[in-house]
């Protein structure tokens, strides 16, 4: 037993002996002292123009650093040294009228750090217009400031400023690009963006030259959304914000082949505005300021909503001298073939809605908010030859022509409704519940030739609705039931010096005793009587020719109206003609 304890007593010692040596060898390493971190920037504030460009910066420290920054408008090339160095970055193009700023973090351990502040100079409308100039022949590498350096329309977007200007030569144009939040790995989310307030003008040849003016009657300058990888969700989107008297301008464009998806593939959130990718096969715009302006929006399809057109969200669209037609829903229900108006502002002026189809409600035109409400304003424009398809599964459907539903005001004014057809209401019908009523007023318009299935084939309209009409001709429609006009249980309709079926009416909408209208002998052929669009000119042997509103009485009561009704709308017929006697109906003798 000694002998075992005196073993581990020994080990014990040698033990011991190690440590103490070991102890002896740190000692004579010297103390160590680590180095305090000594950063310092060559500026902590740096400005650049709203042009953006290639900036850096001199870094002097005794330790590793790295740098990071706060904005995805400022991309970093070099962002890191083991010592002294440089911060390398490229600041993008200031497209908004707002400075802006943002941080660069140098740091070297998170408690040791210093900031640099980068201020941007705001692009400011009195800076000169820039004008890029597109072909389809055009490349990237190419400046976009001449015809004879032309670029491509992606390019151009990219590179766009509010107030800027791109001219594009006649072709046909795809998207390359993938919409602001959309999916880089679905080719249907791409889409020719419009994100800043700028005017894109077509109608040039495919070979301008510099001083060219612009004809899309005889350059089409098309914007297809039939890309190679199969067609995109929307062919255009506009998600520019609304700043100050800017807006978009689209002009001398076709806007094509577009698909708007079936439900269930989701949204993308741009400006607070949710654009659903079943919704607008050729154009979607929300809370933007647009004018659109002698273009074609055309063959377009859906799979759920809004073929053509989907306007919603707080926007203001106005169209000019531009056609809406044979845009095409493919889901049975779908609703709104070429313009659908939800919570928005949409003006037409000397334009056409035809030849769209849809199996749901609204196949020219859809109104209609579930809880804000939309505005639509209908002058000098013909609405003709859209169709619920009342052969097939729509015959209770709503709205050949116009479905104005709850919420929605409607004001049409020398406008042409004719051929349209559908189950309930074919050339116009509305809608509203006590909650939310809708209304609609009618003003020197022409309701003729629509065909319902079941009840209205000009007109129909049910209880909490308001339906004034003016100096106007409802008759030679068909339907089931009320074959001019159908006013369901509550609903009254008022007439004012107006044509309602074969009677005359006068100012307190009473029949004008030993007076009847014959619209095949008293109405003209449907076709182009000068107009932008087609319209069935009224007989100059018709009493409706003499006993209608004057252009003074007119023009008092668009003036009852908010906003007005503009007097060069009032004063004059579809057809541009004068309103100097006191005919009824959109075109004049």
């Amino acid at each position: 037993m000694n002998r075992y304890m005196n073993y581990r007593i020994g080990v014990l010692l040698l033990l011991l002996l190690g440590i103490c040596f070991s102890c002896s060898k740190i000692d004579d390493l010297g103390d160590f002292n680590p180095q305090d971190p000594d950063l310092s920037l060559a500026t902590d504030v740096i400005e650049v123009s709203k042009d953006g460009g290639a900036f850096t910066i001199n870094v002097e420290s005794n330790l590793p650093w790295r740098a990071k920054s706060s904005a995805d408008w400022i991309s970093l090339s070099s962002e890191n040294a083991l010592a002294t160095g440089e911060i390398a970055f490229n600041a993008a193009r200031n497209r908004s009228t707002d400075q802006r700023s943002a941080e660069i973090t140098v740091w070297i351990t998170k408690d040791y750090e210093k900031k640099i502040r980068v201020i941007q100079a705001p692009a400011e409308l009195s800076d000169l217009i820039t004008h890029y100039y597109v072909k389809v022949s055009g490349t990237d590498e190419n400046s976009g400031l001449s015809w004879n350096e032309a670029t491509t329309l992606e390019k151009a977007l990219d590179e766009v400023i509010p107030g800027d200007v791109i001219h594009i030569a006649a072709g046909t144009y795809t998207p390359t690009k993938t919409i602001t939040g959309g999916s880089a790995s679905n080719s249907a989310d791409k889409t020719f963006e419009i994100h800043s307030n700028i005017s894109l003008i077509g109608g040039y040849s495919a070979d301008a030259t510099e001083g060219e003016v612009s004809d899309p009657t005889l350059h089409e300058t098309v914007l297809s959304g039939n890309t190679a990888s199969g067609k995109v969700y929307h062919t255009v989107a506009i998600t520019a914000p609304v700043q100050g008297d800017q807006k978009v301008v689209l002009q001398g464009l076709s806007i094509k082949y577009g698909q708007a998806a079936n439900s269930g593939t989701g949204h993308i959130t741009l400006n607070g505005a949710q654009y659903y990718r079943f919704y607008g096969g050729g154009l979607i715009v929300a809370r933007s300021v647009v004018d659109i302006i002698d273009c074609e929006i055309s063959e377009n399809t859906t799979g759920f909503h809004a073929a053509g057109v989907f306007v919603f969200s707080g926007a203001i669209v106005r169209f000019e001298r531009s056609t809406i037609k044979k845009n095409n829903g493919t889901h049975n229900g779908g609703n709104g073939g070429g313009v659908f108006n939800e919570a928005a502002t949409v003006y037409f002026n000397d334009c056409e809605i035809s030849s769209n189809t849809i199996s749901g409600v609204g196949a020219g035109i859809y109104a209609f908010s579930s809880s804000e409400p939309t505005y639509t304003y209908i002058y000098n424009t013909t609405v003709a030859h859209n169709n619920n398809d009342i052969g097939n599964v729509s015959q209770t459907r709503r709205g050949g022509g116009i479905y104005g539903r709850e919420r929605s005001v409607t004001i049409i004014v020398n406008s042409t409704f004719y051929g349209n057809t559908g189950g309930h209401g074919a050339g116009i019908s509305l809608y509203g519940t006590a909650a939310a009523p809708s209304r609609m007023d009618v003003i020197s318009s022409t309701v003729t030739g629509n065909q319902a299935f079941n009840n209205g084939g000009g007109v129909e309209l049910t209880a909490n609705t308001t339906l004034n009409i003016f100096n106007s001709i409802v008759s030679g429609n068909t339907a089931g039931n009320g074959g001019d006009i159908f006013a369901g249980s509550g609903a009254n309709p008022s007439f004012s010096s107006s044509v309602r079926g074969n009677q005359l009416l006068d100012n307190n909408g009473a029949v004008i005793d030993a007076q009847t209208f014959d619209f095949e002998t008293m109405l003209g052929n449907f076709t182009n009587n000068g107009g932008y669009a087609e319209t069935a000119v009224l007989s100059s042997s018709s009493p409706a020719a003499a006993l209608g509103m004057s252009a003074t009485q007119l023009e008092n009561l668009g003036n009852t109206f908010n906003p007005a009704i503009p007097p060069e709308v009032t004063a004059y017929d579809q057809n541009g003609k004068s309103r100097s006697g006191a005919a009824m109906g959109a075109a004049i003798p």
